[in-house]
């Protein structure tokens, strides 16, 4: 297991020996946080770097709540999730393919920048596309894929776009057509394929960290696949919660 030594506390209002700083910037950034410098200087970057990893950890889709209160406490829950086996590391999305059931259009969109987040949605969306491929495309190869829309922006946080989407546990699906594409619909278009939504929101059901599937169609609802949400009536939206934390048992 990683050993990240801290001797005080590290972050916002944190005592911020130098040593110390260094060391919880250089494990961040081995965890993809790769915008921060591994020096001694605590600003608002890092600051807001340790939001991140908290709202992570913590499990929230916004980073700026009071629970994330960038500060790193010497044996405290953050310094024990910068210490864990399954650390949640940041990165770009996988782009997917057709041979693996999904792919990832946000990435594909050069016009957008909402590519990025933790390696547990990376996980979720291969296992899915996987699951879909296998259960549902096999039977139904004319089928849309499994296409993925935003996740977070490069550093996480605050984004126009979205209510949410700032710490890479959640994903935007596009509504397959009975076309075989997918997008510029609704759940009430007569193009929507209902039964291909329903096999894509089961394969994501099935992850073991699957959280909460939104999308305003009546009939997934009642099968309890999805709920209904404000502005999830042309797409869905599927978040994922942390793993349990898994430390050094010596």
């Amino acid at each position: 297991m990683p050993k990240v030594k801290i001797e005080k506390s590290v972050g916002l209002n944190g005592v911020n020996n130098a040593d110390d700083v260094i060391v919880i910037k250089k494990r961040l950034i081995e965890l993809g946080f790769d915008w921060l410098t591994a020096d001694e200087a605590m600003g608002p970057v890092t600051v807001d770097a340790i939001r991140l990893f908290q709202a992570i950890k913590n499990g929230f889709d916004n980073v700026k709540t009071s629970k994330n209160d960038g500060l790193i406490n010497v044996d405290g829950d953050t310094h024990r999730w910068l210490q864990a086996a399954n650390a949640p590391h940041w990165q770009l999305m996988p782009a997917g393919s057709k041979a693996q059931g999904f792919i990832n259009d946000e990435v594909a969109n050069t016009s957008d920048n909402h590519d990025f987040g933790t390696n547990w949605l990376a996980d979720t969306l291969r296992d899915a596309g996987a699951s879909y491929r296998d259960d549902f495309l096999k039977t139904h190869p004319d089928a849309a894929l499994l296409r993925i829309n935003d996740t977070s922006k490069p550093r996480g946080g605050d984004t126009s776009m979205h209510a949410g989407h700032e710490s890479g546990l959640v994903c935007d699906i596009r509504l397959p057509r009975k076309d075989g594409g997918v997008g510029g619909i609704t759940v009430t278009s007569p193009n929507y394929d209902r039964a291909a939504m329903r096999a894509i929101l089961k394969a994501f059901k099935k992850q073991k960290l699957a959280d909460r599937a939104l999308l305003n169609d009546k009939t997934l609802a009642g099968e309890g696949l999805c709920r209904p949400a404000a502005g999830h009536h042309d797409h869905a939206h599927f978040e994922i919660f942390p793993p349990v934390r898994e430390m050094d048992s010596n």
